[in-house]
C-alpha cells in the first residue's frame, strides 16, 4: 500500500464516533490509575474534535525580469527578428538561442530610454508567476521536484529591433563647430551600426519551504497543548504530491480528509505554489466531563487518538458544576446513608468505618466491573467519612481499581457494632441496585456479612 492509500485508509479508520460507554471502557483499559481517580459523567455526551497534523513541502517559482538593449550587427539583428517572427509559445529558452549571451557581448546602448518601460512590462507579466502560463515553460527538474538551477526564458513579445534613437538609423549625427559649421560624425551611441536590439527575459528561481502545522476542523479544545497532538503525528513518510503547476501540468488534487485545511496550507505556502507535497494524519479527540474524586472539581477531559494510540488528558480547566445530573437517585441513597450514619454511634469507631467502606467497594467490584454510577456513589461515600484521614481515603479509593473482591479478609466481616454491620448490609444492597442487577459474586459477599450478624 502506497503512502497516499495509507493516509486515506488511516483517516477512514479514525472517522468513528464514541459513545460515553465506549470512551469509559477505553479510559479504564489504557489509564487504569487515572480512571480510579475520576468519575466520568454518563449524562454528558462526548464531543468529537478532528485535529489534523500536516507536514508540508512546497516549491514556489519566483521570477527576476531583465531587458538588454544593445547595438546589433546584421547577424544578431536577424536572429532577433527571426525569434519574433517564429511560431510557438511566448517564451523561448535562452539555451536554445544564445541571444541573451550575445546581447551581453554586444555594445550596450547607453541612452537606454527603451529599457525602463520594457522591463516594467516584463516584470508585470512574470512577477507572481501565475501570469506566466507554465504550460509554455520547460523547467529543469530533479526527480519529481524542480531543480535549483533553472534556464533563462526570452519573452518574444517584448523583443524588438529599432532604428537608433540618437541617429534615427542614419548612422551619423550632426555636430556644429565653433565657427558654426555643421558636419556629420559617426553616431556615438550605435557606432554607425544604426540598429538597436532589445531582448527581454526572465530567470525562474525556486524557493522551497518545509513546515509542520496542526489545525482543528471546527473550533478547538481550550488548553489542549499542541505538543500532545504532535505526539500522535506518527513517523512522517515521504509527503504525497497534492499540487503540480509546472512543465505543462496544472493539477490540484487534495485528499478529502484535508480539504477543510487547504486554505490554512495556502496561507503558509503563499500564492502560486508550483509544488505542494503533504503528509497528514487525522487525530480525533473526544471531550467528556468528569469529577476528581479527591477535589470534587468537575473538569473537561480529553481522550486523544482513541482508535490508534489512546492518550488521556485530565489537566483542562475546571467548570462550576459540582455534581453530575446522572446520579440523582444515587445521591438520594447517599443522603439517606449519611443520615443513618449520623444517628449511629457505632460508625464513630474508625475500624467499623473502614470495614464498611471495604465491603461496599468489594460488592461494587465483585462482578469484575465498576459502573460509573457505583463508582460515584462510593467515592462520595468515602469522601464523607470524616473519621478517615485523606491518606486512608485514597487507599480505599484505590481499591475501586481492583479486578475483584479478593482483597477482603475475615476481619472485614467482624464489626464491633451490630448496628454498624446492619447499616452496612443495607447500604451494600443499595450499591448493588445502582446498576439494576445483582451478580452471584455480589450475593455471596452480602450473604457472608448477613450470616456474621
Amino acid at each position: 500500500m502506497n503512502t497516499l492509500d495509507q493516509m486515506l485508509a488511516d483517516a477512514q479508520a479514525n472517522n468513528r464516533m464514541l459513545t460515553i460507554g465506549q470512551l469509559t471502557e477505553i479510559v479504564k483499559t489504557v489509564s487504569p490509575k487515572e480512571y480510579n481517580s475520576i468519575i466520568i459523567d454518563n449524562a454528558v455526551a462526548v464531543k468529537r474534535y478532528n485535529y489534523c497534523y500536516m507536514n508540508v513541502f512546497t516549491q514556489k517559482i519566483e521570477y527576476k525580469s531583465e531587458s538588454r538593449t544593445s547595438v546589433v550587427e546584421p547577424p544578431l539583428e536577424q536572429q532577433i527578428v527571426n525569434l519574433i517572427r517564429q511560431s510557438g509559445g511566448p517564451f523561448v529558452r535562452e539555451d536554445e538561442t544564445r541571444l541573451v549571451a550575445q546581447m551581453e557581448k554586444a555594445p550596450k546602448f547607453s541612452s537606454d530610454r527603451l529599457f525602463s518601460s520594457t522591463r516594467k512590462k516584463v516584470s508585470e507579466m512574470v512577477n507572481g508567476g501565475r501570469d506566466v502560463n507554465h504550460g509554455y515553460l520547460t523547467l529543469n527538474t530533479e526527480g519529481d521536484k524542480l531543480a535549483a538551477k533553472q534556464p533563462t526564458f526570452i519573452v518574444r513579445s517584448e523583443c524588438s529591433v529599432n532604428d537608433c534613437t540618437e541617429c534615427k538609423g542614419l548612422g551619423v549625427v550632426p555636430r556644429t563647430n565653433k565657427d558654426g559649421v555643421v558636419f556629420q560624425i559617426e553616431c556615438p551611441e550605435c557606432k554607425g551600426v544604426r540598429r538597436i536590439g532589445t531582448v527581454s527575459y526572465f530567470t525562474p528561481s525556486i524557493v522551497e519551504k518545509k513546515f509542520d502545522m496542526v489545525r482543528c476542523q471546527e473550533g478547538s479544545i481550550e488548553n489542549l497543548k499542541s505538543v500532545i497532538i504532535d505526539n500522535h503525528k506518527g513517523i512522517d513518510p515521504a509527503p504525497v504530491r497534492m499540487v503540480t503547476h509546472f512543465n505543462g501540468i496544472d493539477r490540484e488534487d487534495f485528499d478529502e480528509p484535508i480539504l477543510p485545511f487547504v486554505d490554512a496550507i495556502r496561507d503558509k505556502t503563499g500564492e502560486n505554489a508550483a509544488v505542494i507535497d503533504v503528509y497528514y494524519r487525522i487525530i480525533p479527540c473526544f471531550t467528556f466531563q468528569y469529577r476528581n474524586v479527591l477535589t470534587s472539581e468537575v473538569r473537561t477531559g480529553v481522550l486523544v487518538d482513541p482508535f490508534r494510540e489512546p492518550e488521556l488528558v485530565l489537566t483542562l480547566e475546571s467548570t462550576s458544576r459540582k455534581i453530575f445530573s446522572g446520579v440523582k437517585d444515587g445521591m438520594k441513597n447517599i443522603n439517606r446513608f449519611f443520615g443513618s450514619l449520623g444517628k449511629s454511634s457505632g460508625y464513630k469507631e474508625k475500624e467499623d468505618v473502614r470495614r464498611s467502606a471495604r465491603l461496599l467497594i468489594a460488592v461494587a467490584v465483585a462482578d469484575g466491573k465498576v459502573r460509573e454510577e457505583e463508582k460515584q456513589l462510593l467515592t462520595l461515600t468515602i469522601q464523607k467519612m470524616n473519621d478517615l484521614t485523606s491518606g486512608e481515603q485514597r487507599d480505599l479509593l484505590a481499591l475501586l481499581g481492583s479486578p475483584d473482591s479478593s482483597f477482603l479478609t475475615d476481619d472485614d466481616f467482624k464489626f464491633h457494632s451490630q448496628t454498624a454491620a446492619e447499616e452496612t448490609l443495607a447500604r451494600m444492597h443499595e450499591v448493588t441496585e445502582v446498576d439494576g442487577e445483582v451478580s452471584d459474586s455480589e450475593r455471596e459477599i452480602i450473604e457472608r456479612l448477613r450470616l456474621s450478624l
